[in-house]
């Protein structure tokens, strides 16, 4: 009698009469995955006679979702009620499935192969046995034969005698030698016999016996014509993820340019192995916010000058009543954060991995290699003085494909050696970056103040003042002619008493660069050997009475 199941009913219609209950094994045969996520399609095939049908398909996994469940059915044949189960039902010894009815044949040939080598080995044992009598009639005749030989015969006939029995005892030795080892090497097939044939009983008592874990899928099916039928069921499915690694290869020189290959690391943990799959790999985030955020309007208020001074006397009172321990104890504000973020509406990305893979349950991370991308790369050296002793090789590059790259950890090659890792960011097609490629040791970087004062101009002046002089200098120690970008930073002001002037040689190129306030760039070619100066004069002026802080 069958077993009672929690079900969830995803197509409602009255319990019609079956024809049929058909037991169906379900292979995965197309893995999409998304971040975080999984479509997975298994198939079932059974060969059905026509008419409507009872099928159940268990061993799915364990905490599916009805929601993301769906079936198809081939033209000829309609899929009326499904229900999936949280449990597993008995199979009965009277199943018509496929994969048991092989276990069951595969236990009966190896039954069948083990009495053979059973009746075998007595076989040969027999022939031992009759070597054995064999001796011993040769050798009581040998002993009757001798003793009236020699009361009646010569000598030459006793030697005869001895030669004769003495041949025959040896070949029948040799025979019954031959005989024994044939039989231990049949026992020891037979062992193998005896091992292959508990492993298929094991198969087979596992696919006799229900299951404690995982989830049924049981659906009615009505078939226009018999013949085979071929089942797609759809699953949604968590802890499913890919990301993209990337080797970026840059080869500097005249003609510098840049090698992406591109592989992916896929990982899953969804109780069951993948097994033979075809995989899909997409940009598409499913389990993300799919509709815009909601806007609020402010509200504001006013409020009489005088109940303002009365809130901030009585907010001044009351931070002057902490401690210091406290104050210093208390959280800073928290800013939101503004960030870009990407929209992949309308440039979702799909790859279909050619052929088909293994992806195992919780101990695979495999990785496949996508394509070698070839991109033109503008290089330099960037130097920073004030706080490296060295300059860094720097690439920025285009997207040039049709796609996005996504971002993904990537290790970075300069001239054939290995540098390090570093983060390839989302970079959408046609957009460009700049990424690191490693120090540079031959570009040697210092930077001095040999002058910095501070006081009064003048006894009549009303105005104070600081002055600084700085001196970098670019020493190419590399052998070959370098771009480089050098970046320093100077005091910067919002206050129009606060003036902040400044001087250098040979002229900035850049002031603060994309509103980056106080700093300043230069492009320099540096020639192999040779040692560069910048020479940077800034002074900041205030009026007297204040202080600079």
């Amino acid at each position: 009698m069958l077993r009672l199941m929690l079900t969830t009913s995803l197509i409602a219609l009255a319990a019609p009469s079956f024809s049929d209950t058909f037991i169906g094994d379900a292979r995965v045969d197309t893995v999409t995955i998304y971040p975080g996520l999984a479509t997975v399609t298994r198939q079932v095939t059974l060969d059905l006679p026509a008419g409507q049908h009872e099928i159940v398909v268990p061993g799915l996994p364990q905490g599916l979702s009805s929601e993301g469940l769906r079936l198809a059915a081939p033209m000829g044949a309609q899929i009326g009620a499904v229900n999936l189960a949280y449990d597993r039902l008995p199979v009965t010894p009277d199943q018509s499935s496929p994969a048991v009815l092989a276990a069951q044949d595969e236990v009966e040939r190896l039954e069948a192969v083990l009495r053979d080598r059973t009746a075998g080995i007595a076989e040969i044992r027999l022939r031992v046995q009759a070597a054995e009598e064999q001796i011993a009639f040769l050798q009581s005749l040998s002993q009757a034969s001798a003793g009236e030989t020699l009361t009646a015969s010569t000598i030459a006939d006793i030697r005869a005698l001895a030669q004769m029995v003495g041949t025959e005892t040896l070949a029948v030795r040799e025979a019954a030698f031959a005989a024994e080892q044939e039989a231990k090497a049949a026992e020891l097939a037979r062992e193998d016999d005896i091992e292959a044939l508990e492993d298929a009983k094991r198969a087979l008592a596992a696919l006799m016996a229900p299951e404690d874990e995982g989830s049924v899928l049981t659906f009615t099916l009505n078939a226009l014509e018999a013949g085979e039928v071929t089942i797609d069921i759809t699953t949604l499915e968590g802890f499913a993820n890919w990301s993209p690694v990337y080797d970026m290869r840059l080869t500097t020189g005249d003609a510098a340019s840049l090698d992406i290959d591109r592989a992916v690391v896929v990982s899953q943990e969804t109780g069951q192995d993948w097994l033979d799959v075809r995989l899909v790999l997409s940009t598409a985030r499913p389990g993300e916010q799919i509709a815009p955020g909601g806007v609020w309007a402010p509200l504001r208020r006013i409020i009489s000058e005088d109940d303002r001074e009365r809130g901030l006397v009585m907010m001044s009172d009351s931070v002057q009543s902490l401690s210091r321990a406290e104050v210093a104890g208390m959280a800073a504000p928290v800013m939101e954060a503004v960030v870009a973020k990407a929209d992949f509406s309308g440039a979702t990305v799909t790859y279909t991995y050619p052929g088909r893979v293994d992806i195992r349950n919780g101990v695979d991370d495999l990785r496949l290699p996508l394509d070698t991308l070839n991109l033109d790369a503008d290089v330099w050296a960037e130097a920073a003085p004030s706080r490296d002793s060295i300059a860094y090789r720097m690439a920025e590059f285009t997207n040039t494909t049709d796609e996005i790259l996504l971002p993904g950890q990537a290790l970075v090659f300069a001239d054939g050696t290995m540098i390090g890792f570093s983060q390839l960011p989302l970079l959408a097609a046609g957009a460009d970056t700049e990424m690191g490629f490693g120090p540079l040791d031959g570009l040697r970087l210092t930077r001095t103040t040999p002058n910095r004062s501070e006081g009064d101009r003048g006894v009549f002046t009303t105005t104070n003042q600081l002055t600084e002089q700085a001196v970098m200098t670019v020493e190419n120690l590399t052998g070959q002619d370098w771009k480089v970008l050098l970046r320093d930073a100077i005091p910067y002001s919002e206050q129009d008493d606060l003036e902040v002037t400044f001087t250098a040689s040979p002229s900035v190129a850049r002031r603060d660069p994309e509103g980056q306030r106080g700093i300043l760039e230069w492009d320099l070619d540096v020639a192999a050997g040779v040692k560069q100066d910048v020479r940077l004069d800034y002074t900041l002026s205030w009026p007297s009475g204040y202080v600079l802080e």
